[in-house]
């Protein structure tokens, strides 16, 4: 198994749109009604196509308990590469997404870092897509609904932005070890075995 960690690096990789108004500077990023949609943009995530995808979540660091109610539909980018963002008019209702989406309802979560729910299925998804390659760009979006109230730091707060963790496996690793074990065996026994 192998570990990515990554943040995101720019104003423009997390944004907030509200009834059409997108918005990339804030400190911090609103999903607190239907109206809002949260976006967080991660730049060279290193898992190459046709990993499994073990598990996978993002942390968010939560500024007060006002804003823990997190009551949210959670979708990845539909983009093998996604862009950053920008202040265009529903700029992250157009953005196509994945088909899968998590469901996050929880209440009274508390401040600082909390992790959400398994994202593997929508990071799966994500290095499915044609033309994805280690090193591109993967978005998610929290679709906040009537009873959410959800806030986090943003990049501009200048640290506590977001992190994303996938741990995955690289296709061919479990045969790899074991061709190097029977590789290992036939040498123990004066290469008389042929195979296992």
């Amino acid at each position: 198994m192998t570990l990515f960690t990554g943040s995101p690096a720019a104003s423009a990789d997390d944004s907030q749109e509200t009834s059409g108004t997108n918005t990339i500077n804030g400190t911090t990023v609103n999903a607190n009604s239907a109206a809002q949609i949260a976006a967080v943009r991660f730049p060279n995530v290193t898992v190459p196509p046709g990993a499994t995808i073990n598990s996978a979540t993002i942390t968010f660091d939560l500024p007060n308990a006002i804003y823990d109610d997190p009551d949210l539909a959670i979708r990845g980018s539909g983009e093998n590469n996604a862009a950053a963002f920008t202040t265009a008019a529903n700029h992250i209702t157009n953005r196509l997404k994945t088909t899968a989406a998590v469901s996050w309802t929880a209440a009274n979560i508390g401040i600082g870092p909390r992790n959400s729910p398994e994202l593997k299925t929508l990071v799966q998804e994500i290095i499915g897509i044609s033309g994805w390659a280690s090193g591109n760009a993967m978005a998610f979006y929290l679709t906040g609904t009537a009873t959410s109230s959800f806030r986090f730091y943003a990049y501009d707060n200048g640290s506590n932005f977001a992190t994303l963790t996938i741990d995955y496996t690289t296709a061919g690793t479990t045969a790899a070890g074991s061709k190097v074990r029977r590789q290992r065996l036939s040498t123990k026994v004066g290469g008389l075995l042929c195979s296992i």
